[in-house]
C-alpha cells in the first residue's frame, strides 16, 4: 500500500500540473513522495483485532482473557478504548467499537471481562461499570 500511495500521489501531483512531470526532476519532491508513500502505508498498516477462545490479539500483543488483572475504558478522541492487561504482564489496547463490530467477537471479549472482574478480581475503572455493564463485585 505504501508503494501504491507513492505512485497515486505522483500521479495525481502529475495530473494537477497538466500531465506535466518535469517536477520530478527536482530531489526535494522525490524525497515528498517518499514520505507520503510511508504515511500511506502507516494508515494501511493498521490491524483488525482478533480473538480466540480465551485471547485477544490486536496487531502484535495479546492477552489471556480469562486472567486479565487491569480493565480500563479510556476515551481517547472521539472513541472508547478498552486497555486490557493480564497476570502476564501483557498489555492490549483497543477501540471498543472495533471489537463490537463482530458481534461473536465482543462476546467472546466481554465473557473474558466479566470472569475476569468476578472470579479474578480484576482491577477497573467507573467507565468499565458503567460503559461497558461490568460488573463491581463477585456473586
Amino acid at each position: 500500500m505504501g508503494l501504491a500511495g507513492f505512485v497515486l500521489i505522483g500521479v495525481l501531483i502529475g495530473f494537477r500540473q497538466g500531465s506535466d512531470y518535469s517536477w520530478l526532476r527536482i530531489p526535494g519532491m522525490w524525497l515528498f513522495l517518499v514520505v507520503a508513500g510511508l504515511g500511506m502505508y502507516g494508515i494501511f498498516r493498521l490491524v483488525d483485532p482478533a480473538v480466540g477462545a480465551d485471547w485477544l490479539k490486536v496487531g502484535r500483543t495479546w492477552v489471556l482473557l480469562y486472567e486479565l488483572t487491569d480493565i480500563k475504558v479510556r476515551h481517547r478522541g472521539m472513541s472508547m478504548h478498552l486497555d486490557l492487561k493480564d497476570g502476564w504482564g501483557r498489555k492490549v489496547q483497543v477501540k471498543v467499537d472495533e471489537l463490537q463490530e463482530d458481534r461473536d467477537m465482543w462476546d467472546l471479549v466481554y465473557n473474558g471481562l466479566l470472569h475476569s472482574v468476578v472470579t479474578n478480581g480484576a482491577m477497573t475503572n467507573w467507565a468499565a461499570h458503567s460503559l461497558l455493564e461490568v460488573s463491581e463485585e463477585s456473586e
